[in-house]
C-alpha cells in the first residue's frame, strides 16, 4: 500500500525540503521520525489481532523504516520460527488474509499393513478469507494520514532547530 506525494503539496516540498539538508540533518529527521512512529506502528497493528499467532506473526514483527524519501511499514518480515516450526513470513499472508480450509483425501498404512483412506482437513486455524485484510492492512489504512504529517512536522521541526543551533 503506498501513498503519493503528487497529491500533497506539504510533502513534495518535505522532499525537496530534506534533500537539501545535510546529512547529519537528514539522519536526524529519520531517527527522530522512527523513534516515534515505531511504537505507534506496532500498537495500532497489534491492537487488530485476536489470536495469539496473529500476534506473533503480525504484531510482534511490526517494523517502520525511514528513509530521506518515504517511510516504509512491513510486518512478518523478521523473527524466529513458531513452535510448529513455520516461519512468520511463511504464513503471514494467510493469516493476515485468511485462508479457505482445504480438504485432500489421504491414503496411510496401519502398523499391522492394512491400508485405509481418511479425509484430511487444513487450514481450520486461519480466520475466513478476507481481501482487505484483518491486522496490518487496516492499521495502514488509518496510520498512513498521521505517519505523513509525522514526517512533515519532523522535517520542519528538525529543520528549525538545526537552523538555530540547537541540534
Amino acid at each position: 500500500m503506498r501513498i503519493s506525494v503528487f497529491q500533497s503539496e506539504k510533502l513534495q516540498a518535505a522532499i525537496l525540503a530534506l534533500r537539501g539538508f545535510d546529512r547529519t540533518v537528514q539522519g536526524q529527521v529519520r531517527r527522530h521520525t522512527k523513534a516515534i512512529g515505531q511504537p505507534e506502528w506496532q500498537t495500532a497493528v497489534r491492537g487488530r489481532t485476536r489470536t495469539q499467532m496473529e500476534d506473533r506473526v503480525l504484531g510482534a514483527t511490526a517494523r517502520m523504516s525511514v528513509s530521506n524519501q518515504n517511510v516504509t511499514l512491513k510486518s512478518a518480515g523478521v523473527g524466529r520460527a513458531l513452535s510448529g516450526g513455520a516461519r512468520p513470513a511463511e504464513i503471514a499472508q494467510a493469516v493476515e488474509f485468511g485462508a479457505a480450509p482445504r480438504q485432500s483425501r489421504v491414503t496411510a498404512r496401519s502398523r499391522k499393513g492394512k491400508r485405509y483412506s481418511y479425509t484430511r482437513t487444513t487450514g481450520h486455524q486461519f480466520r475466513g478469507v478476507n481481501r482487505r485484510g484483518y491486522a496490518v492492512y487496516p492499521a495502514a489504512r488509518e496510520m498512513i494520514p498521521r505517519f505523513a504529517a509525522l514526517w512533515t512536522q519532523t522535517v520542519v521541526r528538525t529543520f528549525h532547530e538545526a537552523m538555530e543551533g540547537k541540534s
